[in-house]
């Protein structure tokens, strides 16, 4: 009888295992919980309203420090997601496409810990040219 429940331990554990790994664990990932987390997202076009696919879409606090950069796809659309804290709300940061750049403000409910928070930003860039500087967008 020991040979038989020796016979069955290895593959009863390698079981238990895995149920274990399949009911309580799930692979671990980088995203922050909803209260320390801002998407920042939109369309990038040109002056010609052809979408400004594949171009760096560059976050920078007001020292120049980078945020974060993300490439926009084909059709122009980028989303990028940042680690705030309550304390940054209403702080003022620089978004720099190609030869414009936009002052955005974080704007969102620092009370409200369930509601995703983040902002849509959307720029008309030039292709070539002079630098731009726009105003401080809320929306």
């Amino acid at each position: 009888m020991s040979l038989l429940w020796r016979s069955y331990q290895r593959p009863m554990a390698v079981t238990v295992g895995i149920l274990l790994i399949l009911l309580c664990g799930s692979p671990a990932n980088a995203t922050h919980k909803t209260d320390h987390r801002f998407t920042v997202w939109g369309e990038i076009k040109y002056e010609d309203g052809t979408p400004a696919a594949e171009i760096v879409v560059h976050l920078m606090v007001k020292d120049g420090a980078p945020m974060g950069e993300v490439k926009t796809d084909k059709n122009g659309r980028y989303r990028l997601v940042l680690h705030v804290h309550n304390e940054d709300v209403y702080k003022v940061f620089d978004m720099r496409v190609n030869n414009v750049t936009r002052k955005v403000r974080l704007l969102f409910s620092p009370h409200d810990l369930q509601t995703e928070r983040g902002q849509r930003v959307d720029l008309v860039v030039k292709r070539q040219g002079e630098f731009e500087t726009s105003g401080i967008q809320t929306q």
